[in-house]
């Protein structure tokens, strides 16, 4: 336990310090975040444009420093290109030696997340990628293993956040249940 709390000691003592020095570049990032399955597909009036493939999340995000943040998250269908240049859409899969079952699953999804209330409060945008090791020993894709990155690609310009770029990582399925995040918000 005096390990941990000693390797925890910089994150937190760095976390503290974010609004004081928000200037000063990038500062790394620690905590949680859990999607809740949204019917509504609330995500399309945050974040218009790309097309929405039914999978629609409430998202819970806690980092540790920062005010809880909450908001909206869909799969999305964007192009990708292949090393051979051909174009295709997401969700693709990278096919299990040569089968045409999946080794892994490749999503892109869109999030919205305010960050703070009242005149304080900043929406931040993210532009997202997963990659799902699934499960397929009950003839079905089951999320096995999922990673997904997060790249904040800009802000609504009000509130205190305004203007932050950064990234995270999630590492494990957030659905239903609280995976760790991890990563960096820079000014």
């Amino acid at each position: 336990m005096r390990a941990l709390k000693f390797c925890l000691a910089p994150v937190v003592l760095s976390l503290g310090v974010l609004p004081a020095t928000a200037g000063a570049g990038c500062l790394p990032v620690v905590g949680s975040v859990t999607l809740t399955p949204d019917p509504a597909c609330t995500i399309a009036a945050h974040v218009p444009g790309p097309q929405y493939v039914g999978q629609c999340f409430s998202v819970k995000l806690s980092i540790l420093g920062l005010p809880i943040g909450n908001g909206y998250a869909g799969v999305t269908s964007e192009p990708i290109i292949g090393a051979d240049q051909a174009v295709t859409a997401t969700p693709a899969f990278v096919p299990l030696d040569g089968q045409p079952a999946p080794r892994q699953i490749i999503q892109t999804a869109r999030s919205a997340i305010a960050l703070g209330t009242g005149s304080q409060r900043t929406m931040l945008y993210s532009a997202d990628v997963t990659i799902i090791k699934p499960d397929l020993s009950s003839g079905q894709p089951v999320p096995e293993v999922v990673t997904e990155q997060i790249v904040i690609t800009g802000t609504d310009g009000q509130g205190y956040w305004a203007g932050v770029t950064g990234n995270l990582v999630v590492a494990g399925n957030s659905i239903g249940q609280p995976a760790p995040v991890m990563g960096k918000i820079c000014r």
